[in-house]
């Protein structure tokens, strides 16, 4: 018996081990698709309400997954080909109406001298450091912006082969985990050595964070850019559209996402000479458009997300720092589990000192 039961556990071992070693080249392989196997698992729990409704009309599986995968499909490229178009052409647009302002001197260098002599000159009465000092450092900044701005539109030309590639593996993903998500899901159950009741608290916790995250990146995104495009145009900014789309995709970083580009526009406007309309933005932005994440993000992710707004601050800026754009949803999740674990080993805790009180 004894030599039975030790090559149990050496059989055990053994098996543990060639498990690890099997996920970790698993992981191995997977490892260049996870963006893409990430967001199709964010997007599989979003969208599980449509693709219940198509199973009910259409009772298959297969046939309901395709077509909540197909509309995903819409839902992305049609906004990603109206974004490219109109930054394109606000680009442009802006791009003529910067060489039209300095035509009629030695370049934007110039004409950058000229509409910043004003808020230089207060400056400088303030703080005492030259405006030729300050201008020189402005335009330092300005041409290393440019530089950065000129090198990222490279990479999304140079990338376009491996984003069409990461796009068709998360729809490709996203298909399956709609079709056999609950059969996946059960078999990870099976698989746990946790009670059943405590794995349904684990996917819930996850589940509302992954559907409160999503619709509520959204709804700030939608809120702060609606919001942005009224001051903006108030405001009589050009290229309005510009200005509203970089405000709605800024939106997902918390805090200071939306006020780099208000703030920009007010010193734009500040600069040109607009100082009453550069106050206006001031107060604006900081009393509208910003404000606006406090009120909509707070009002998706309540009752759903049990976190307070330290947690979910760090949880974003982390989640970004570590994993990128994607971050903004995994941070979130990740700190919700991980608050969901203590919670239920504080109370597997109790029961257990529950249970020895009783025994002895």
């Amino acid at each position: 018996m004894r030599n039975g039961s030790a090559d149990k556990r050496l059989a055990f071992g053994f098996l543990l081990l060639l498990t690890a070693a099997a996920l970790y080249l698993s992981y191995l392989i997977a490892r260049p698709f996870l963006g893409a196997i990430i967001t199709a698992t964010l997007l599989a729990v979003a969208v599980y309400p449509l693709f219940t409704l198509l199973l009910r009309s259409l009772r298959r599986r297969s046939a309901a997954a395709l077509l909540s995968t197909v509309a995903v499909f819409g839902m992305l490229l049609v906004p990603a080909v109206f974004l490219v178009n109109t930054l394109a052409y606000e680009t442009k647009a802006l791009y003529g109406w910067l060489n039209e302002q300095s035509s009629g001197d030695a370049g934007w260098g110039e004409y950058f001298a000229r509409v910043s002599d004003r808020p230089l000159a207060w400056i400088e009465g303030k703080t005492g450091v030259s405006r030729e000092q300050l201008r020189s450092t402005a335009l330092e900044r300005l041409q290393d912006a440019s530089a950065e701005l000129l090198n990222w539109a490279k990479s999304l030309v140079l990338n376009t082969t491996t984003t069409i590639a990461n796009t068709f593996v998360m729809l490709f993903t996203l298909f399956f985990l709609l079709r056999d998500g609950e059969a996946i899901l059960r078999r990870v159950g099976s698989l746990l050595p946790v009670k059943p009741q405590r794995y349904e608290q684990l996917l819930k916790t996850v589940f509302d964070s992954i559907v409160a995250n999503f619709y509520g990146v959204l709804a700030v995104a939608l809120a702060q850019g609606g919001l942005g495009a009224l001051g903006y145009w108030i405001a009589g900014l050009p290229n309005v559209m510009l200005w509203t789309v970089m405000t709605a995709l800024l939106s997902t970083v918390p805090l200071v996402g939306a006020t780099i580009v208000w703030g920009t526009a007010a010193i734009y406007l500040g600069a040109t000479g607009h100082w009453g309309k550069a106050l206006f933005m001031v107060l604006y932005g900081a009393g509208v458009i910003s404000m606006a994440d406090n009120v909509v993000r707070p009002l998706v992710l309540s009752g759903r997300v049990k976190l307070n707004t330290l947690l979910i601050f760090f949880s974003l800026l982390g989640g970004v720092q570590a994993f990128g754009v994607i971050g903004l949803f995994v941070g979130p999740i990740i700190v919700s589990v991980a608050m969901a674990l203590l919670t239920i080993l504080a109370e597997e805790r109790a029961e257990l000192e529950r249970d020895t009180t009783e025994s002895g």
